[in-house]
C-alpha cells in the first residue's frame, strides 16, 4: 500500500486508479484499505484542491466546455494537474452505465490531467454515492478536481453540496427567466456559462435574456451576491480564458464549509444504508466522532448504526 501511494502522489495513473477502486467498493476488506489510505495520506500530502462542479442540462456542451476550460486552465497553471470526475446516468432498467464522457474530451496536456468516469447508480442526487468520497482523496493528488453531474432538472442539484464552486452551464434560448425559476437552478451556481455562442446576434439575446432573470431575482434576493455570466464558443475559441480566470480566483471552502460538506454526505450515507432510523440516531453519534478523519467518522457511525439495529 505504501507503494502504490507513493505512485499515486507521484503522478501514475494506475496507482491513482486503483486507489479509487478502493472507495467505490462496497468489499469489507477494501473499506479498510480506505481508512488506511485517508489516514496515511494526510501524512504525505498537505494539498487541498480547488473542487469545482459543472452542472447543465444534457446536451448543453458541458463535455467541450471541459475539454477546452481544462486546456485553458493548465495553460494559465503549466505547473497543475487536473482531474476530472465525470459522472454518468445509470440505467433504471439494467442498472448499468456507458460511462462515455472520455471519448468526447481530447486534452492538449494530457500527463497532467486524470479522468474518472463514475456511473450516478440511480442516485437522484446528480452525482454518484461515492463522488465525495473520490473528490476528498482526489484533492490530495491534484491542483484542482472538476466535476460533471449527470445532468441538472429539477432536482439534481447536490453538486452544490460538493463544489467549492458551482458552474451551471446553459445553451443558448434555455427558457424565459419563469423557466429558471421554476427548474430551482438560479440558486446553485457562482456562475453561469452561455456555450455555443457562435453566432454574435444569437450570443447577445442569450445574454440579455439571461442577464434579465438574474435581475429579476436580485429584487427579491438583494443580500446574495450574483452570479458571473461568461459567454463561450468553441467554434470561435473564445470565452474559455476568461472562465479558466474567475475559477482561479475562488477559493476552497473554509474549515467550517468543510465540516458542514462531510456532514452533509455523512448524512446521506446513513440515509442510504440505514433511512430515517440512521437519521434519528445520527446526531448523537456524529458528535462522538468529533475530530476523527471522514472515512474513520464513517465507518465507526456505519458500525454503530449496526449494532444498534433492531
Amino acid at each position: 500500500m505504501a507503494d502504490l501511494l507513493h505512485e499515486a502522489l507521484a503522478g501514475e495513473k494506475f496507482a491513482i486508479a486503483k486507489l479509487i477502486s478502493y472507495f467505490e467498493s462496497a468489499r469489507a476488506r477494501d473499506l479498510e484499505e480506505c481508512l488506511r489510505v485517508d489516514r496515511d495520506i494526510a501524512q504525505h500530502s498537505t494539498k487541498q484542491g480547488l473542487l469545482v462542479g459543472l452542472t447543465g442540462a444534457p446536451g448543453a456542451g458541458k463535455s467541450t466546455l471541459i475539454q477546452h476550460l481544462v486546456d485553458s486552465l493548465l495553460t494559465l497553471r503549466p505547473d497543475w494537474r487536473i482531474a476530472i470526475v465525470a459522472v454518468d446516468p445509470s440505467s433504471p432498467v439494467s442498472g448499468g452505465s456507458l460511462l462515455g464522457d472520455r471519448t468526447r474530451v481530447n486534452f492538449a496536456a494530457h500527463e497532467r490531467t486524470y479522468f474518472r468516469s463514475q456511473a450516478s447508480d440511480l442516485d437522484l442526487g446528480g452525482i454518484g454515492r461515492n463522488t465525495f468520497r473520490v473528490c476528498r482523496l482526489l484533492r490530495r493528488l491534484f491542483d484542482l478536481v472538476l466535476v460533471e453531474s449527470v445532468g441538472v432538472g429539477q432536482s439534481e442539484i447536490e453538486i452544490a453540496r460538493l463544489a467549492d464552486v458551482t458552474l451551471l452551464a446553459l445553451q443558448p434560448f434555455s427558457g424565459d427567466h419563469i423557466q429558471f425559476m421554476k427548474s430551482g437552478i438560479m440558486e446553485i451556481p457562482q456562475a453561469f456559462v452561455i456555450t455555443k455562442c457562435d453566432a454574435e446576434d444569437l450570443a447577445k439575446r442569450s445574454l440579455y435574456q439571461l442577464q434579465s432573470s438574474i435581475d429579476f431575482l436580485q429584487k427579491v434576493d438583494k443580500d446574495n451576491k450574483p452570479p458571473a455570466i461568461f459567454q463561450t464558443s468553441s467554434v470561435r475559441q473564445t470565452g474559455f480564458s476568461e472562465l479558466a480566470e474567475f475559477i482561479l480566483s475562488c477559493r476552497p471552502l473554509d474549515q467550517s464549509g468543510e465540516l458542514d460538506r462531510e456532514a452533509y454526505f455523512l448524512r446521506k450515507e446513513i440515509r442510504y444504508y440505514y433511512g430515517e432510523f440512521g437519521l434519528k440516531r445520527l446526531a448523537h453519534n456524529l458528535d462522538t466522532t468529533a475530530g476523527k478523519g471522514f472515512e474513520e467518522r464513517r465507518q465507526v457511525l456505519l458500525d454503530n448504526l449496526a449494532q444498534q439495529q433492531p
